[in-house]
C-alpha cells in the first residue's frame, strides 16, 4: 500500500476516537482503561517489535502516553469532540516552549510566529465556550483537560525522539498498560456520576470499546508506523491534519449536536494552520520527530 494512503488511513481511523468515546455509555475511566487494555494486547499480537523489554526511557515515555490517552477520553466525555481534538493539536506549541529545556534546542525566530498563532487559537476556545449538552456537560473543564492532554502529548513526542529500534512500539504497549492499571479501580466499581461497573455494559458499549482498541488505536498505529518508513515526518504530519477536521464531523453526523461555534472554528483553524506551517518549515539543525504527526491514540 502506498505510504501516503497508509498515513491517510491512520488519520481517518484515529478520527473516530471522539465519536466512539461519546457513543459508549461507560464513564471516562472505564472507557480509558478498557480501550487501552484492548489496544495494548492487539499491538503485542500484530507488532513483534513491541515485545521488547522495557527500559526506564520506555517507561517514562509510556507514562506521558498513558496520561495523553486518559485525559483525551476524559476531555471528550466533558467538552465537545471538536474542542478536544483542536486543543490537543496544540502540542507543537508545548514542544517549542519545552525544547530549549528538555532537548537543548533553541526557539528560532520563525517559531515565535507559531507560538503566537497557536496561543491565540487556544485563548479563543476559552473566551466564549459553547452551550453545554448531554454529550458535553462541562465545556470549560473539558477544555482544560484537553489542554493537559496536549501538553502530555508533547512530552510523549519528545520522548519518542530518543527511542529507536522498536522502542516506540514498546512505549505504546507500556503506555496502554499503565493507563489500564491507573483506571482499574474506578473501572471495576464505577466512578462518581457513573456508578455502574464495566460488567453491566451493553453489547453496543463493548462493541464500541473493541473497535476503539483494535481499529481506532492498534490498526491505525500499524498503518501509521508502516507509512512513516517511506514518508517524511513533516509530510505525514500534514496528512494527519485530516483527523481534527473529521472528528467533529463524525460526532455531528451521529448526534446532530456539538456544532462548533465561530470562535471554536477560528481557534481550530489558527492551531491547525500554525501546525501545518511548522510541519512544512525545514530546519537543518533539528532532527525530524517521527511521531510529530501522531503517536497517540487520541
Amino acid at each position: 500500500m502506498n505510504a501516503r494512503i497508509q498515513i491517510l488511513a491512520a488519520a481517518v481511523l484515529f478520527s473516530f476516537g471522539g465519536l466512539g468515546i461519546k457513543l459508549c455509555s461507560f464513564g471516562p475511566w472505564q472507557v480509558g482503561g478498557l480501550r487501552c487494555a484492548i489496544a495494548g494486547l492487539t499491538i503485542l499480537l500484530f507488532l513483534p517489535e513491541s515485545r521488547r523489554m522495557w527500559t526506564w526511557k520506555i517507561v517514562i515515555v509510556g507514562i506521558a502516553y498513558a496520561a495523553t490517552l486518559v485525559l483525551f477520553v476524559w476531555a471528550n466525555k466533558t467538552t465537545t469532540a471538536a474542542n478536544t481534538i483542536f486543543i490537543q493539536s496544540s502540542a507543537p506549541l508545548w514542544i517549542l516552549i519545552l525544547s530549549p529545556l528538555l532537548l537543548g534546542e533553541p526557539i528560532l525566530r520563525r517559531d515565535v510566529l507559531t507560538l503566537l498563532v497557536m496561543g491565540l487559537g487556544l485563548v479563543l476556545f476559552f473566551m466564549a465556550p459553547e452551550k453545554t449538552t448531554v454529550l458535553s456537560p462541562d465545556i470549560v473543564k473539558g477544555n482544560w483537560l484537553a489542554l493537559a492532554s496536549g501538553f502530555c502529548f508533547a512530552l510523549e513526542i519528545m520522548g519518542l525522539r530518543y527511542l529507536r529500534d522498536g522502542g516506540s512500539a514498546a512505549a505504546l504497549v507500556c503506555g496502554n498498560t499503565i493507563a489500564f492499571l491507573a483506571c482499574l479501580p474506578l473501572l471495576i466499581v464505577g466512578a462518581p456520576g457513573t456508578p455502574r461497573g464495566f460488567m453491566t455494559g451493553s453489547f453496543r458499549d463493548w462493541a464500541v470499546l473493541v473497535f476503539l482498541g483494535v481499529v481506532q488505536i492498534a490498526l491505525a498505529y500499524v498503518f501509521y508506523t508502516r507509512g512513516l518508513r517511506h514518508l517524511r515526518a513533516a509530510r505525514a504530519s500534514l496528512i494527519c491534519l485530516v483527523e481534527p477536521v473529521l472528528v467533529p464531523l463524525w460526532v455531528w453526523l451521529a448526534f446532530r449536536v456539538e456544532k462548533p461555534g465561530p470562535l471554536a472554528v477560528l481557534g481550530g483553524a489558527l492551531i491547525l494552520g500554525a501546525a501545518a506551517y511548522q510541519s512544512t518549515v525545514r530546519d537543518p539543525h533539528r532532527r525530524q520527530v517521527a511521531g510529530s504527526g501522531k503517536g497517540k491514540d487520541s
